[in-house]
């Protein structure tokens, strides 16, 4: 039976059990488990340790529960990731096109400057595993898998859960393109600024140890009138909760999933086409060209001065021919 010093209760009582097993035994929050474990001994002991104590007891739905994590500490394995669907080939999407006309006989140049900004997103869903409120070394951190980091930009290595079982975050990226385009004459060109991104789909899971003690301290009308001390997490963290032990302490698994859409690399591409009618345009002025020449032509042949003409005449038998 645990014993009372100085309004302080400790827990103490129990033998190790191990085992490596572990099933699924869904989300369950660490501070309903402390409430739990101290009502139950609330409901046994009241009687003898608050009247001797107080001289009476009290309801415990009118006492105010004040938790004290910072004696916990939890250790994580590292992350285990199974790909549903990897990185494959990457999705080509427009941030920005122009169009450039020259309908001249001249190459014409131009510059091209555009910045667009995308948004990578990547979401945690925790289906099995614990919660926390408010207790800042309980949370979960949980790393990106290693394909993402390898061929994304902006994210972090890893991000922290904080009392919840869901999580989405976004990262702004941007891409920023400035060139010199050069455009043939009697032709039209467009310039589209593309991104690559590509798509992860993955569940991971992580073995989570929990070491040290907790502290419950209850109150009513802002007097503290009993505190409670557990340091043997198995009157916590029960079997029937998804709670394992073996011979490293007591563990909890986690498992859930990893989405996550990203941006890889950018390109510029450029499609140029003859303007409406060049053909048309190309054939006239060949043409025009051809009607000029002949022109030119002529117009030599009637500057050409006349060569004097020479008579040659013979007499023959006195006459001329």
């Amino acid at each position: 039976m645990p014993r009372i010093i100085d309004n302080l209760v400790h827990f103490n009582n129990r033998g190790d059990e191990t085992t490596s097993s572990s099933t699924k035994m869904g989300l369950v929050n660490l501070k309903d488990l402390v409430e739990l474990a101290a009502h139950k001994w609330y409901k046994d002991n009241e009687k003898d340790s608050m009247k001797a104590k107080w001289g009476r007891t009290y309801n415990w739905k009118e006492l105010v529960k004040e938790i004290d994590w910072r004696s916990l500490k939890v250790r994580h394995d590292p992350v285990v990731y199974t790909d549903i669907d990897s990185p494959g080939t990457p999705k080509n999407h427009i941030l920005f096109r122009s169009t450039f006309l020259n309908d001249t006989n001249r190459e014409q140049e131009y510059n091209l400057k555009a910045e667009r900004r995308t948004m990578s997103t990547c979401s945690f869903s925790i289906f099995e595993g614990y919660t926390t409120e408010q207790c800042v070394s309980l949370e979960l951190e949980v790393p990106l898998p290693k394909c993402v980091l390898e061929a994304s930009t902006g994210f972090r290595r890893q991000y922290t859960l904080e009392q919840s079982k869901d999580k989405q975050v976004e990262e702004e990226l941007t891409w920023s393109v400035e060139s010199n385009i050069k455009i043939p004459g009697m032709s039209q060109t467009t310039a589209e600024l593309l991104v690559q991104e590509d798509e992860y789909h993955g569940t991971f899971e992580m073995k989570s140890y929990f070491i040290g003690e907790i502290h419950i301290k209850l109150y009513k009308d802002s007097q503290e009138v009993l505190s409670l001390e557990f340091g043997d997490l198995d009157d916590l963290f029960p079997r029937d909760k998804g709670f394992r032990k073996d011979s490293r302490g007591i563990y909890r698994i986690t498992r859930g999933e990893c989405k996550a859409r990203f941006g890889i690399s950018q390109k510029v591409e450029l499609h140029a086409k003859p303007l409406p009618g060049t053909d048309l345009i190309l054939r006239q002025s060949q043409r025009n060209s051809l009607d000029q020449q002949n022109d030119s032509r002529k117009n030599s042949v009637k500057d050409v001065p006349t060569a004097p003409v020479t008579v040659l005449r013979e007499l023959i038998n006195g006459t001329s021919i």
